[in-house]
C-alpha cells in the first residue's frame, strides 16, 4: 500500500512539473497588431495584388492559418494565406471593381482566434 501511496504522489509531482514547464504565457489578443501591405502599392481593379500581413504581439507558429476574407457590399470572398517566415503570411487577390473594400484578417492558432479588419482602396 505504501508503494502505491509513493507512486500517486511521484505521478502528481512529475505531473505537475510537465504542465508548469509546457504552459507559455497567455496570449493578450488586444495586444496583438496586424500590419496589411499591398504590392503593388496602389490596388488596380482587374489586376491581381499579393496582400501581405505580418502580425507582431505574440509568435505565430507555421501551423497556423491565416484567411483573407474580402469584403465589398458585406459579400465575403475568402482565401487562405502562406506562410513566409517572421510573423507574415501572404496571398494574392483580383478586385474586380473599382472602389473600397474591407479586408478581415483571421488568424486561427495555438488556441487563438483573432479578427484584425482593414480598408483598401482599388482604383
Amino acid at each position: 500500500m505504501k508503494a502505491k501511496g509513493v507512486a500517486i504522489v511521484t505521478f502528481m509531482i512529475v505531473l505537475s512539473l510537465l504542465i508548469g514547464c509546457s504552459k507559455e504565457a497567455p496570449v493578450q489578443v488586444d495586444d496583438v497588431e496586424a500590419s496589411l501591405t499591398t504590392n503593388p502599392e496602389t490596388i488596380v481593379a482587374g489586376r491581381p495584388v499579393e496582400l501581405q500581413v505580418a502580425f507582431t504581439g505574440m509568435q505565430v507558429s507555421e501551423k497556423a492559418t491565416v484567411t483573407f476574407d474580402i469584403r465589398a457590399d458585406d459579400k465575403p470572398e475568402l482565401f487562405d494565406a502562406v506562410y513566409k517566415g517572421d510573423n507574415v503570411f501572404s496571398g494574392s487577390f483580383t478586385f474586380s471593381d473599382k472602389g473600397k473594400y474591407s479586408v478581415y484578417v483571421h488568424l486561427f492558432g495555438d488556441d487563438v482566434h483573432l479578427t484584425r479588419k482593414k480598408t483598401v482602396e482599388v482604383k
